[in-house]
């Protein structure tokens, strides 16, 4: 899912009705199951992104010092390198590299995924609370 359908999704499981505060109250723990679901499965997603970064990461280290060898490069579709880099410059050749840029933001954008669903599993922790806070009001405004 992306981070547009975490919104959506959120957006109507946040809705809690003054007229069905009862059925909000039975609705926490699935509510709660649901996005602890999302949690791990993007949790997931994005260890194995990290994993995968690392590797890349490693791969470009070996290949802008020239210590990759040839059959890994052809095999990778990468190109000999033309330059001699000194290794105290190879971190900016990587961090400009495309490839690495390109799975850098996909990692940040999980990352953002990841805080987002952590922000709303804090939301239905609390969610009894927000309840007890609306019935009290309920009474106070009733005059009970």
């Amino acid at each position: 899912m992306t981070f547009d359908d975490y919104l959506s999704v959120w957006q109507k499981d946040a809705v809690m009705e003054l007229s069905a505060l009862d059925e909000c109250a039975r609705s926490v723990p699935l509510l709660h199951a649901k996005w602890w679901k999302y949690y791990a499965t993007e949790r997931l997603r994005f260890r194995k992104l990290d994993s995968e970064y690392k590797v890349l990461y490693r791969q470009k280290w070996e290949y802008f010092l020239g210590k990759m060898d040839d059959t890994e490069r052809v095999q990778l579709g990468w190109p000999p390198l033309p330059l001699k880099i000194l290794s105290q410059n190879v971190g900016i050749y990587i961090e400009g590299d495309a490839q690495i840029q390109e799975i850098t933001l996909k990692r940040v954008y999980l990352e953002e995924i990841l805080k987002f669903i952590e922000d709303v599993l804090k939301q239905i922790h609390n969610r009894n609370f927000q309840i007890k806070s609306a019935i009290d009001f309920l009474k106070f405004k009733n005059g009970v």
